[in-house]
């Protein structure tokens, strides 16, 4: 099954003032170090990378929406189930939250085409393609030519690339090894954090809408 999950409660912003931009962040590999095998673990037993929920806070302060998202392969391909993938999901939002930093959607996909029964069948949110991005953009308004998706493979970068947002390839998970498409990022760090923190001070928005 993949699902969309809104997780704000919120309604999109409307009336004047600069357009919404959002931060697409892969799960596994960038926010969250995966287990052996690409698997994700408890929420309790997972760990962030460093630096990351501290440059998330600050990021979400300066305004920008988070929005999860990723292929979850584990389940997909019937390593995991669909109600691990849940608790997991279900923790790591409550995480996030209570370390002040609110997720606008959830946008993981658990399922292929070529996947186990139940699992297989198509998803517009399956990377890379584009469905997440443009949901958003449609749903929220959002300023996808202002926003960036973050990940560790050229899966989500392509992705990203292709609904004309910016990106930011990190040296964490697949670390951009995956080659499973040729993408030039706009941006290279060494883990999330550092681009998250550039991102959170950029004013381009500010500029624009002066």
């Amino acid at each position: 099954m993949s699902a969309l999950h809104s997780l704000s409660g919120q309604s999109p912003a409307g009336g004047w003032g600069p357009p919404p931009r959002g931060i697409f962040l892969d799960v596994l590999g960038t926010l969250v170090e995966p287990g052996p095998g690409g698997r994700f673990k408890s929420i309790g037993k997972s760990s962030f990378y460093d630096g990351v929920l501290d440059s998330l806070f600050r990021a979400t302060q300066a305004g920008w929406q988070l929005y999860l998202i990723g292929n979850v392969d584990t389940v997909a391909f019937g390593k995991q189930t669909q109600a691990q993938w849940d608790r997991f999901r279900d923790g790591l939002v409550a995480r996030l939250k209570s370390e002040g930093i609110p997720v606008r959607r959830d946008y993981s996909c658990t399922s292929h085409p070529e996947g186990v029964k139940g699992q297989d069948r198509d998803s517009v949110y399956q990377l890379p393609g584009t469905g997440a991005m443009h949901h958003a953009a449609q749903a929220e308004g959002l300023s996808l030519s202002l926003s960036w998706v973050i990940g560790d493979s050229t899966t989500e970068l392509v992705a990203g690339w292709r609904a004309g947002c910016c990106t930011a390839g990190v040296r964490t998970g697949n670390s951009l090894k995956d080659a499973a498409f040729h993408v030039d990022p706009d941006m290279t760090t060494e883990s999330a954090a550092g681009a998250i923190k550039w991102i959170a001070r950029d004013q381009t928005v500010l500029r624009r809408s002066a």
